[in-house]
């Protein structure tokens, strides 16, 4: 099966074109092309960013309600900052395809193949986030980090995959 970044479509431009014997003539050029698939912008990656930061902490201090604040349960709590991070993402983009962000702007994480990503992709997406200089990956509009581009992942609009899978199925027959 042909997954997104493998189908191409054909595109035929025409235009004017002066031949060695000085005549003009209209010329037809097909070109294949692969498909754009419309991913998110980098300030929709922000924002996400901030609403999921704000998701987190929130969670955290729900957490943080049933750990008594001592100094010797310090490290037991640091452990569970660290933990939960990287938890809650992939919890939320392997259960949902999305994070809290991505459910306030409608978007979804979805896999070559328009499909909901498995749990082994999510983690690995969650991991790379760790990789020095990452978030800068983002800042091309639109937008698609290395999270998205090493995983073979991307960030789209709901209404955005159907379109995307109508695309494989024709494709793919």
């Amino acid at each position: 099966m042909k997954s997104l970044e493998e189908i191409y479509i054909e595109k035929t431009y025409s235009h004017l074109e002066r031949g060695v014997d000085g005549v003009t003539r209209q010329v037809a050029r097909t070109v294949k092309q692969k498909i754009k698939v419309k991913t998110i912008n980098a300030g929709l990656r922000y924002v996400h960013l901030i609403v999921d930061g704000i998701a987190l902490q929130v969670i955290l201090h729900l957490t943080k309600i049933f750990i008594v604040e001592d100094t010797q349960i310090l490290a037991i709590t640091s452990l569970i900052l660290v933990v939960s991070y990287p938890t809650i993402y992939v919890f939320f983009e392997y259960k949902f395809q999305q994070t809290p962000g991505k459910m306030l702007t409608n978007h979804v994480v979805i896999n070559e193949y328009a499909e909901k990503p498995s749990l082994r992709i999510c983690m690995l997406r969650t991991a790379i986030r760790f990789v020095p200089f990452e978030a800068f990956s983002c800042l091309d509009s639109p937008s698609r980090g290395w999270h998205d581009r090493w995983t073979k992942t991307y960030v789209v609009e709901k209404k955005e995959v159907e379109k995307l899978k109508e695309i494989l199925i024709k494709h793919n027959n």
